[in-house]
């Protein structure tokens, strides 16, 4: 049995009745199925990530948060910490992106919320232990929005405790 008598009764196009030349109907001049030249490109652009521009001197290298707190944990120790390097690892967390200006601007202020005035800037403390404590004092008289802040403050020097122990 040949494929034309099958075909034949479905109407394929460019296929004639059994036994008439196909060729002649166009059926052997049909070229393969190709893409368009606007659809192969707009799929080449798709794939492709755009240049830098050439008038750029430096590259720009973005870290991920997590990397953010590994690398402020390879510097600071919020156990062992002065405020004055609690200042600089809020600022390099801030620069990186990995904290908010909400959370730079808490840890800025401190647990007393004057940013360590009367305290030597120099000598070390449990920066932990002093969030720790302002929160307890919180948690005693219900004042949610200090008990927020001190939680925050306590989740950015957490992350940079866990990520030390890691080491």
């Amino acid at each position: 049995m040949k494929l034309t008598s099958i075909l034949s009764p479905l109407g394929a196009p460019g296929m004639g009745a059994p036994g008439t030349n196909s060729e002649s109907a166009g059926l052997g001049r049909m070229a393969p199925v190709r893409r368009s030249r606007p659809a192969l490109q707009a799929m080449m652009m798709e794939r492709l990530p755009d240049p830098p521009p050439l008038d750029r001197v430096k590259d720009v290298v973005d870290i991920s948060q997590e990397a953010s707190f590994v690398l402020a944990a390879s510097q600071y120790d919020p156990h062992h910490m002065a405020p004055n390097e609690l200042y600089e690892m809020a600022g390099m967390l801030r620069q990186a992106g990995a904290i908010g200006a909400a959370d730079y601007a808490l840890l800025l202020r401190g647990p007393q919320g004057d940013g360590y005035r009367l305290a030597d800037p120099e000598a070390p403390r449990d920066m932990i232990a002093d969030w720790q404590m302002r929160l307890a004092s919180h948690m005693d008289r219900p004042n949610l929005g200090a008990i927020g802040a001190d939680t925050r403050a306590l989740n950015v020097l957490g992350r940079v405790a866990a990520a030390r122990e890691q080491f």
